[in-house]
């Protein structure tokens, strides 16, 4: 489910000045807007994507080109579903990191991933330590007051005098795996991860 989305609006014009012999010189030009974040709580605003498309042409003019707008080619909007980065529930590890064995992705159902990558990193499992059950018994023995789930990216403040091995962010990359979102993985503390 896609809560917000992302809305950019993209135009072709060609514009057409006389020159001093009477003949038209014709140049095209390309514009862009930012992209704007839609949602439940703002929407789109059709006066400021006229305001800023306006504001790029008078931009572009005012270099004393004198041209003026003959007509728009092409307008193209934009739209793209948004997910803010952000800890979420589990994001199965691509296979290529899985076969190399050197860390542990806990197979968690709820917005509590970090924690349990903390718990992975320091309770470490002998057998199958991709389990949730592995650490449930430990769930209390950190002070994570103040921590909320999902928690944001680097937003730990009980890591900030903590000694290896660190909980580490993993984000597939598009290439690997649909979306965009992030997990958290420790590593493995058997491994040698530098």
């Amino acid at each position: 489910m896609c809560r917000s989305i992302l809305v950019q609006a993209r135009t072709d014009a060609s514009f057409v000045r006389e020159t001093g012999d009477s003949r038209l010189m014709r140049v095209p030009a390309y514009f862009a807007t930012p992209p704007a974040v839609v949602n439940d709580a703002q929407g789109y605003n059709i006066d400021t994507l006229q305001a800023n498309l306006d504001n790029k042409v008078e931009q572009w003019n005012k270099r004393g080109s004198n041209f003026n707008i003959e007509r728009v080619s092409r307008f193209v909007l934009s739209i793209h579903p948004y997910r803010p980065l952000h800890g979420s529930t589990f994001v199965p590890t691509p296979e290529f990191l899985a076969n190399k064995h050197c860390l542990v992705n806990v197979q968690n159902k709820d917005e509590k991933c970090f924690v349990w990558s903390v718990l992975s990193a320091l309770y470490t499992a002998a057998h199958d330590p991709q389990r949730l059950s592995k650490y449930k018994d430990y769930e209390h023995s950190l002070k994570v007051e103040g921590l909320t789930s999902p928690s944001k990216q680097n937003k730990s403040p009980f890591l900030k005098n903590s000694t290896p091995p660190y909980p580490s962010t993993f984000c597939p990359s598009k290439r690997v795996a649909k979306g965009s979102r992030w997990n958290i993985a420790a590593p493995d503390a058997n491994e040698n991860t530098t």
